[in-house]
Formats: structure tokens, C-alpha cells, sequence
């Protein structure tokens, strides 16, 4: 609008500068009401989000079931074996809704889903390279469920602080 303005005043045509000084000021005040109340509205759906999850918080004793639940399907069904697995199969699996599963994995187990999954992957892996067989590393990530040698190596790394291999010659008795 200001540059609309001062095109007019060079141009030579002034007789409409206070229409644009008025839709100016009119562009400003619409601006600042939509500012002020988009602000409004954030904060109350913000303040609304959080409210709403404070009242669905599990209380401990369907935590630790859904926990018992959880363990028991990883350890016995070996669904860390799957590369493909979601947090919506294994909710599925244990009969627990994602959202819920989900809240368990991140405020009682202090993990998220991929960390929770791939510490059982890494715990058969370690076993397997234990064991001393002949497979190779690639084979043991494809074993235990991981899609990629990079995504195997990345978290054995990260949950065992030494490459697999470096396991696995730890592991290894002197001859």
C-alpha cells in the first residue's frame, strides 16, 4: 500500500493519497486483530492437547501389566525379529491400544519404540556372536531383525559402545 503511495506521489496523482493513507491503516489493524487472535487460539488448543493427555494417563498398575504384557510377547513370540515391526503390530499383538503402548514405552520404560525393539535385537545379537558360529555379520542383522548393516551397526554401537566385531573378538578366547 506504501509503495502503491509513493508511486501515485511520483507519478503526480495525489487526489486519492488519503484513501491509501486509510486502507492503509485498515490493513494494519486487521493484521494485528488476526495476530492477537491466532495467538488466542494457539494457546488454548495448546493448553486444551496437554490437558487432554494429563487425563489419560495410565495409573501404575495398568503400566506395569501392559509392561508384563509387553515383555512377555518379546521374549516369546521373538517379535524383535520382524523388520518390520510397528508400534501399531505389537499394540495389536498385546491387545493394548498404540497411544497407551506408546505412553508405557516413553514415561515407565523411559524408551522409545525403536530403542525398546532394538535392545532385544542387540541381545540376540550379542548371543549369536557369542556362540562362535559362522555366520556372518550381515547374516546376524538379517537373524535378529534389522533391514540394513548400517541401521545394525549404528545401534549396536550405540547400545553396546563397541562395533560388533569388536564383541565378538571380546568374546573370543585366546588360543
Amino acid at each position: 500500500v506504501l509503495f502503491v503511495s509513493y508511486v501515485w506521489a511520483i507519478l503526480g496523482i495525489t487526489k486519492g493519497s488519503y484513501i491509501n493513507a486509510s486502507l492503509f491503516f485498515s490493513v494494519i489493524i486487521y493484521g494485528v486483530i488476526f495476530i492477537l487472535l491466532y495467538r488466542k487460539k494457539t494457546n488454548d488448543l495448546s493448553s486444551f492437547s496437554s490437558q487432554k493427555y494429563m487425563d489419560k494417563k495410565l495409573n501404575v498398575e495398568d503400566a506395569q501389566a501392559i509392561i508384563h504384557k509387553l515383555n512377555k510377547a518379546m521374549e516369546e513370540k521373538l517379535l524383535y525379529k520382524n523388520a518390520n515391526l510397528k508400534v501399531s503390530d505389537l499394540a495389536k499383538e498385546i491387545r493394548v491400544p498404540g497411544h497407551q503402548l506408546s505412553q508405557v514405552l516413553n514415561d515407565n520404560i523411559e524408551k522409545n519404540f525403536t530403542l525398546f525393539v532394538n535392545e532385544y535385537r542387540i541381545s540376540e545379537a550379542c548371543k549369536i556372536l557369542s556362540a562362535h558360529n559362522n555366520l556372518t555379520i550381515d547374516a546376524i542383522a538379517d537373524e535378529v531383525g534389522f533391514n540394513s548393516r548400517s541401521t545394525f551397526f549404528a545401534a549396536f554401537k550405540k547400545i553396546k559402545g563397541m562395533t560388533p566385531s569388536s564383541f565378538q573378538q571380546s568374546n573370543t578366547p585366546d588360543l
